[in-house]
């Protein structure tokens, strides 16, 4: 037996190195060159496209089974670029030999000198890849990434551990990697009429073993201007026979706007042009075919840092994350703000928010409102599932400087956003909600906010850069709407809010004052001289309601309570024609001193009204008051002339009881005198 089993491992190895000396023969005499136009006609019926081999093929045996091919070139499509769609100057791909035949696969790197890949989209939008990914792909590819129909289950005692097999494989196999050197792409869309170039690119992978980590780097040149890098670290593994990466990966600083620049897009214009100037960042992903992972996330854009974890399940989709950002001013990244011409003597400011009136007019205006589109992306929000946190420890949006921002973030059914939102800000507390309703055609907001204990002073000038409001107090808003452009989001809003504020002032408008001049022009007297400080009317409570509808908000309930008068108001101002229309009533103090407000304590208990009319952003304040004051002041006079009468009256009366003392005084000396005498 012992000599059986002997003579048959030396016939064994007798096939073998015959097996061996006819493969060296073979390498040494065949020159695959001869065939190079059989490869090439086998390559075009597979892919349907012209293959040739133009440089030398060269191939060895032992102990690397290799293959090297100088330069190769496959056809574009008929109709794309008259260049090829893909060239190489060189591919080389070797197997070593020994492992291969113990049913081990170990490979050098695959290499590949300056490929050149020119993709382009035509007028009509079609690739010229689409026939090789229906080739190559099959029907499914060709239709977008269809489902590939349901594999009939097999028997696992028949079949065995089918998910234990393939990872036995694959812990066979050594792939000693890939290196890309000098390769280009050419992006070209003729339906967007955009262009751009990779220019060198370069891609090295190390070692690819199951279960041992992998190094990555890939660079780029984009337009010849401005460099991408990347480098990592990946591992395989294959736990319960499902494939898993594992990777770790940092971006080198880079430029934004040099980037679009270089790919030939006009970065956009930021009110900063600092802005978008750097970008970097680092993280870590665990990805499986039904999941993506970020348990590590870092990003830095110019001063700001991002940091968190996210998860992806495509199918879905479905997001959910938790992020942290230290510091960020949005204002930065918005649009540079138009230039005012509401002084440039064109006559053109811009165009009414609402009527669309073009007279001429130099007054303020809040412009084209139907340009302002909200052409947001719907269909991708309709099917998302949204759970995740955001925090950001300050923020600068509008103006406005807001601390300690958190929110959380939810989504589901079409409606996606912030179902809670919590922060400081201007010494006081926000709070509020705000929601997307992506299943219409035109998206609509569901807002709330409340503010509570806020300094309105500073507030107002960060959010509108105009101080009208001072006081601490509070304020709520809740509405919906919505809307393809601004014009028809503030046509459809429907909402109500309240105002409700303490111990503070209404700057641009001086009530005692206003009152002073119509009483002075009613007297035909010169107006009395504005006061020294800034035109304010200072009160100790101010409370309001306000609704909004068809973009009309109107207050009805105006109270206002100031040192020296009691005013209510009511009106409204319509927002997309830009004019307003408010009475405000005043009522002087009965108890007003003369000596402290000279002309004003004769209207004491008075109502006096104010209207506040005209545009939106510059109305004109008066006083329509002429009746109600002359009837105060003929009142006050026939008031005084009575007390006058009054006070004459008694003066006569008590010069009359006087004279009549001085007669009965005299005569009762003069009989005095003569009893004397007598």
């Amino acid at each position: 037996m012992l000599r059986l089993l002997k003579w048959l491992l030396i016939g064994l190895a007798a096939l073998l190195g015959t097996l061996l000396a006819v493969a060296a023969v073979a390498v040494m005499v065949i020159d695959p060159n001869d065939y190079r136009d059989e490869i090439a006609a086998v390559a075009e019926r597979q892919l349907g496209r012209e293959l040739t081999i133009q440089g030398e093929i060269d191939w060895t045996l032992f102990p690397w089974l290799g293959l090297e091919v100088g330069r190769v070139t496959l056809a574009d499509a008929e109709g794309f670029h008259d260049a090829p769609f893909v060239e190489a100057e060189r591919m080389a791909a070797s197997v070593r030999v020994w492992p291969l035949l113990r049913g081990e696969l170990e490979t050098r790197a695959l290499e590949l000198d300056r490929p050149v890949i020119r993709l382009m989209r035509d007028e009509q939008g079609e690739p010229n890849w689409a026939d090789l990914a229906e080739r190559l792909g099959g029907p499914s590819a060709a239709q977008g990434g269809a489902a590939a129909p349901e594999e009939t289950p097999t028997d696992s005692s028949a079949g065995g551990d089918s998910s234990a097999g393939g990872a036995g494989a694959l812990a066979d196999v050594t792939i000693g990697g890939l290196r890309i050197r000098e390769a280009a792409i050419h992006w070209t869309d003729r339906s967007a009429g955009q262009e751009m170039v990779l220019d060198p690119v370069n891609v090295s992978l190390e070692t690819l073993r199951l279960d041992e980590p992998i190094g990555i780097h890939a660079d780029a040149v984009v337009g010849g201007q401005e460099r991408i890098a990347l480098d990592g670290e990946a591992r395989l593994t294959l736990p319960e026979g499902e494939p898993q990466l594992t990777a770790s990966w940092t971006l080198a600083p880079l430029d934004p706007k040099g980037v679009l620049s270089a790919l030939g897009l006009e970065p956009p214009e930021t009110a900063d042009p600092d802005a978008l100037r750097r970008l970097t960042g680092s993280g870590e992903v665990v990805a499986n075919p039904a999941r993506i992972e970020l348990p590590e996330l870092t990003v830095e854009l110019d001063d700001s840092r991002l940091q968190g974890e996210a998860a992806l399940q495509p199918e879905g989709p479905s997001i959910e994350l938790a992020l942290a950002l230290d510091a960020i001013d949005a204002d930065r990244y918005l649009p540079p703000a138009a230039p005012d011409e509401a002084g440039s003597g064109s006559g053109d400011a811009g165009g009414s928010g609402g009527s669309g009136d073009d007279t001429g007019s130099n007054e303020p205006s809040l412009g084209d409102l139907r340009a302002v589109s909200l052409d947001l992306p719907l269909e991708p929000l309709r099917d998302l599932a949204l759970d995740g946190t955001l925090e950001v420890g300050e923020l600068r949006i509008a103006g406005l400087r807001i601390e300690a921002l958190e929110a959380s973030l939810a989504g589901a059914d079409g409606e996606v956003g912030a179902d809670t939102l919590e922060a400081q800000l201007y010494d006081g507390r926000f709070s509020g909600h705000a929601l997307l309703d992506a299943r219409g055609e035109a998206p609509a907001f569901d807002i709330a906010s409340r503010l509570e204990e806020v300094r309105f002073g500073p507030l107002l000038e960060d959010l509108v850069d105009r101080d009208w409001l001072h006081g601490t107090g509070r304020f709520r808003f809740a509405g919906s709407g919505g809307g393809p452009h601004l014009h028809a989001l503030i046509e459809d809003f429907e909402g109500e809010g309240r105002l409700a504020v303490e111990d503070g002032a209404l700057l641009g408008l001086n009530i005692p004052h206003e009152i002073r001049k119509a009483v002075a022009q009613l007297r035909r007297e010169e107006p009395p001289e504005a006061p020294s400080d800034e035109e304010r009317t200072d009160f100790t409570e101010l409370t309001a309601s306000l609704t909004l509808s068809d973009g009309i908000a109107r207050n009805d309930d105006l109270h206002l309570t100031a040192p020296l008068l009691q005013a209510r108001g009511a009106g409204e101002a319509d927002i997309l024609e830009e004019r307003v229309d408010y009475r405000v009533e005043t009522t002087l103090d009965e108890g007003l001193a003369a000596a402290e407000v000279p002309v004003l304590h004769h209207l004491a208990g008075a109502t006096v009204p104010l209207t506040i009319t005209g545009h939106l952003l510059d109305p004109e304040i008066g006083v329509d008051a002429k009746g109600q004051i002359e009837t105060a002041l003929e009142e006050r006079q026939e008031e005084l002339e009575g007390r006058v009468d009054e006070e004459q009256e008694a003066l006569e009366d008590k010069a009359d009881e006087e004279l009549q003392e001085q007669e009965d005084k005299a005569k009762e000396r003069l009989r005095q005198e003569m009893d004397d005498l007598f």
